[in-house]
């Protein structure tokens, strides 16, 4: 039997094929380094594409973290390419968010309440803004209106179905009066000081950035009745539940711009007064006077949904809803963003 013999062919042979495995080893090795690499690098490409979200706010001091935000460039930051419609009243707000006319808004209690009464496609994601002295009372000096009793009879001006409501009914209820015991006459927010001035109403329910016009009005001496704990107004960021299912990382990412802003708030109270101050237009001095009246935290916390109790609660007390039955409250909280960006910040028990 002859001995088998390794021919130039047969080396060429196993030379080419040794080369051929190596290229295709180090093509393998350089397709998974570009999806490893395109896998890490995918947040930043999502940041590059300046995802386009309009936000509706209520021109209010309780909008303040958005505002600094803003103009901090927080938004930026996190790839979102901002665009800002301000509203009278959060609740406008919310109603152009159930329209479509804007895909995120600002909503406070009243509304959203309301709202769970007759709608379950929307949903709350975090809350920026809580204040005890957010809405107050004013009246004129020449109606002699000196104690909460005394505006039994009297024509109160206010903003149906928002935060001005509800005060208006905690306050009368804390002085042993009923909405029934006044005469209720509504007014879009913006009007509500004029009203006041032209005698057309005795007393308004009215919140910032309104309730520093009223108390400056020119020929008129304005009382403003004390601020006590009876009722924490709250500012929410509510959306339809449709898009808080699609846009998971858009809602993470707007979070993570206001929790931005609530830190620059902490951080440097001096700058983030200034920018107030040019966002509402109002002087510094007043801003500085009220800013210890709220709290500028990102959380979504079990007073919360106690609090929506009382309103659901009142709401219906007052027929204003034909439902006898309180929604279940934590149908109407979308968790997942905030629980992803900051999970500490979140006490509602689940």
């Amino acid at each position: 039997m002859k001995n088998q013999s390794t021919g130039p062919s047969q080396t060429k042979f196993s030379k080419n094929r040794l080369f051929m495995g190596g290229a295709i080893l180090v093509a393998s090795v350089t397709l998974i380094s570009i999806i490893f690499f395109n896998s890490v690098n995918n947040s930043d490409k999502f940041k590059e594409a300046n995802i386009k979200v309009t936000l509706g706010i209520s021109k209010s001091f309780l909008s303040i973290p958005v505002y600094i935000a803003k103009s901090k460039g927080f938004f930026s930051e996190e790839g979102i390419d901002i665009n800002i419609k301000e509203f009278s009243s959060g609740k406008l707000a919310t109603n152009s968010m159930f329209s479509g006319d804007v895909d995120i808004s600002t909503a406070a209690d009243i509304p959203i309440v309301f709202n769970s009464f007759k709608r379950s496609d929307f949903c709350i994601f975090a809350t920026f803004t809580s204040s005890y002295s957010f809405v107050s009372i004013l009246t004129r000096e020449d109606t002699g209106i000196k104690k909460g009793i005394d505006l039994k009879g009297r024509k109160i001006g206010f903003n149906r179905g928002t935060s001005s409501h509800f005060y208006l009914a905690e306050f009368l209820a804390d002085h042993q009066l009923l909405l029934t015991d006044v005469e209720l006459i509504h007014f879009k927010t913006a009007d509500l000081p004029k009203a006041l001035k032209n005698k057309t109403v005795d007393a308004i329910s009215v919140w910032q950035p309104h309730t520093h016009k009223a108390e400056h009005l020119p020929s008129v001496k304005i009382i403003k009745f004390p601020s006590s704990e009876i009722y924490r107004t709250t500012f929410n960021f509510a959306v339809k539940n449709s898009y808080a299912q699609n846009h998971k990382v858009v809602l993470e990412r707007f979070t993570k711009a206001l929790i931005k802003a609530s830190k620059f708030i902490q951080m440097d109270k001096k700058t983030a007064q200034e920018l107030v101050t040019e966002s509402l237009k109002i002087d510094n001095e007043t801003v500085s006077a009220l800013w210890d009246g709220y709290s500028f935290q990102i959380s979504l916390d079990q007073a919360l949904l106690v609090s929506w109790d009382n309103i659901g609660r009142w709401s219906i007390d007052n027929n204003f809803t034909d439902k006898k039955m309180i929604p279940n409250y934590l149908n109407y909280i979308y968790l997942d963003a905030l629980d992803t960006v900051k999970p500490d910040s979140i006490t509602i028990i689940r």
